[in-house]
């Protein structure tokens, strides 16, 4: 079987906005400035070639009015930000992704405790999901659709995805396990002579997981373009079986240079479209740490890290994050 080489929004599309934001339940002003009015001057002045905003974060909840019966909707939100989001890049002409929590989702964990992953000791760990629970279908693929449907979205940039994975001990992934090796029980120490099966059928089976959203995404709209954050990059060498359209992954919060230098040279050789997303900010001392507060970059470690990326033929995304400006307000 051929390896899908991915699409992209052509070569004029190489730099791009990403407004992380998190939608969460003690939310009280979302979408209030996110209008085209707003926006369209920002996005003037910003230069971007495409922008990512939020749609639904790792808390869970959605910063739209999602009707998916299985949503999770903020009860902060006051404005549809996807609509103001649309309106200005149709104006324009900008390409527009959503950003999407996928196996890291809260408020699907609180509600339905069995779709969430097994640890070795029985136990369900909150907020994270199965690949083989009723999650995708019922909540992730519908509102996929959703946003395709009622906001023309042209692609979706999956976060919370492979990093947020981890071996799953339910029962279905278990009988998956054992009809897949002929291994009864799944190990549960990495000295164990079966670990490496279990660690390659947890691989699989998140490879499985991503294939079948993304084939749903295109065979729903052709041109709707699909990535799952860090999938495909160095940290996830081996053969690009995943029919994902381009490679991507948020770099380092602190200093990236070093790890951008690394990535933008091993990316640039999977053979799709790839972006490296820059963080705006950073802490040097540790994130959460609350005597390093965020600080934004200089100017020029920012451009730093974008020549990297650009001079190895890259497109480069820049990571804002709003802070306590919840209302749709860009920094």
């Amino acid at each position: 079987m051929p390896i899908y080489t991915g699409r992209w929004h052509g070569k004029k599309r190489y730099f791009g906005l990403h407004y992380d934001l998190h939608a969460g339940p003690n939310d009280t002003e979302l979408g209030v400035r996110a209008n085209d009015k707003y926006l369209v001057p920002m996005f003037e002045r910003l230069g971007v070639d495409f922008v990512q905003t939020d749609c639904k974060g790792h808390p869970g909840y959605t910063s739209w009015y999602s009707e998916v019966p299985e949503a999770s909707v903020s009860p902060g939100v006051k404005k549809d930000a996807l609509k103001g989001w649309r309106r200005a890049t149709r104006k324009l002409d900008l390409p527009l992704h959503c950003h999407y929590s996928g196996i890291w989702d809260d408020a699907a964990g609180k509600k339905h405790r069995a779709w969430c992953r097994m640890d070795a000791d029985g136990k369900r760990v909150p907020g994270k999901m199965c690949p083989r629970s009723p999650y995708l279908e019922e909540l992730l693929i519908p509102q996929m659709m959703e946003l395709i449907d009622r906001y023309e979205v042209d692609g979706f940039w999956v976060d919370g995805d492979i990093w947020a994975t981890e071996p799953c001990y339910c029962s279905k992934c278990r009988r998956a396990f054992k009809s897949a090796t002929g291994i009864a029980k799944p190990p549960v120490a990495t000295d164990d002579p079966d670990w490496r099966s279990w660690f390659e059928f947890t691989l699989k089976s998140f490879e499985e997981y991503v294939t079948r959203y993304c084939e749903a995404v295109h065979a729903h709209k052709k041109g709707v373009l699909v990535c799952s954050n860090w999938l495909q990059t160095f940290q996830h060498p081996g053969e690009p079986r995943v029919p994902t359209d381009w490679i991507s992954g948020d770099n380092t919060w602190v200093f990236g240079l070093d790890r951008g230098r690394c990535e933008a040279r091993f990316i640039s050789t999977r053979g799709k479209p790839w972006d490296v997303m820059i963080w705006s900010f950073y802490s040097s001392h540790g994130m959460g740490d609350p005597k390093s507060p965020w600080t934004f970059k200089p100017v020029e470690m920012v451009q730093q890290e974008a020549a990297v990326v650009a001079a190895l033929g890259g497109s480069v995304q820049v990571y804002e994050n709003p802070g306590g400006l919840r209302n749709g307000q860009l920094v």
